[in-house]
């Protein structure tokens, strides 16, 4: 497992070569900075950390990226940057003349976005994540829901149970907490995935 330390003054940005992330210190506080991480082609996460506080990012090349503060005061801020695991990639459907992969409707992608919503709800409710574990997945789903527009229903179904396979595996979920998400991922999408092709749990 790789990792290293990081120190980064009040408006400037540091980066780690072996994660590629770069960390900005928009404000130092000693009670809570602003910290901003970025990947080239990603999009920023902009976070209030404390000392102890840590954010999962999920990079294209590096793979899962660990944030982590280890001291701050009102100048600078020291992270620990740690890959939790290498790219995993994403399982993507193949181009397919299936007349069951057509494109989903606009009240159907309004479904998928309700279905999303809800699930969110639940796995918050079911409290089995941790703060940055839910963070991460919250991204990964708004991923998802944007790849609903652009790709066929069955194509669709299969990203999402790579997306979703490659997250626990490159977070480091536990097994149960991973049965638990695809299980409330089931639930959530149970009038998509009724043709039959059920994510694995």
């Amino acid at each position: 497992m790789k990792s290293a330390k990081l120190t980064v003054r009040e408006h400037t940005s540091g980066q780690v070569d072996f994660a590629g992330v770069i960390i900005s210190l928009r404000l130092a506080m000693t009670t809570g900075s602003v910290v901003v991480i970025g990947y080239p082609g990603l999009p920023n996460v902009e976070r209030k950390m404390s000392n102890g506080d840590a954010v999962l990012f999920e990079t294209v090349s590096n793979g899962t990226i660990e944030i982590r503060v280890l001291a701050m005061n009102s100048v600078q801020a020291e992270f620990l940057v740690t890959q939790i695991s290498p790219k995993m990639g994403l399982l993507a459907g193949a181009v397919t003349t299936d007349p069951n992969n057509s494109p989903f409707s606009e009240v159907e992608l309004q479904r998928v976005g309700e279905s999303l919503a809800s699930l969110k709800i639940a796995v918050k409710k079911g409290n089995y994540l941790a703060a940055e574990q839910f963070d991460l997945l919250t991204r990964k789903l708004d991923e998802i829901q944007a790849a609903a527009t652009r790709m066929g229903r069955k194509d669709w179904i299969t990203y999402v149970a790579g997306s979703l396979t490659s997250l626990c595996i490159a977070a480091a979920f536990a097994p149960d907490v991973t049965r638990k998400l695809f299980l409330a991922t089931n639930e959530a999408f149970t009038w998509v995935f009724s043709t039959g092709i059920l994510l694995l749990s």
